[in-house]
């Protein structure tokens, strides 16, 4: 098959068969205390007929879906737009 890389060119391709063997979260704390819990997942491996030109290895292109979870503290939390009040200011709306 050929398929369109980012840089706009078309080469041949042939698509790659995978098992997820296995996907972890990568985690980060912020300075605010916000948790970030984010990972990427694999839709499709396919391997092109270009090289490396330094290592000799195949190119790969992988299509995927990254996630994000958040995990905020509540004092930074804040009732959504909508669910206020027509007039309430948007400072000081606790959720608790």
């Amino acid at each position: 098959m050929r398929v369109r890389l980012p840089n706009g060119t078309e080469v041949e391709a042939t698509n790659v068969d995978f098992e997820t063997v296995k996907e972890d979260w990568n985690e980060y704390k912020l300075k605010d205390g916000t948790i970030l819990k984010f990972k990427t997942v694999v839709s499709n491996i396919i391997r092109t007929e270009n090289y490396d030109p330094m290592t000799g290895d195949p190119v790969y292109h992988v299509r995927s879906t990254n996630i994000l979870r958040v995990n905020v503290p509540n004092d930074l939390k804040r009732l959504p737009a909508s669910s206020r009040r027509s007039g309430e200011a948007e400072e000081g709306v606790e959720v608790g």
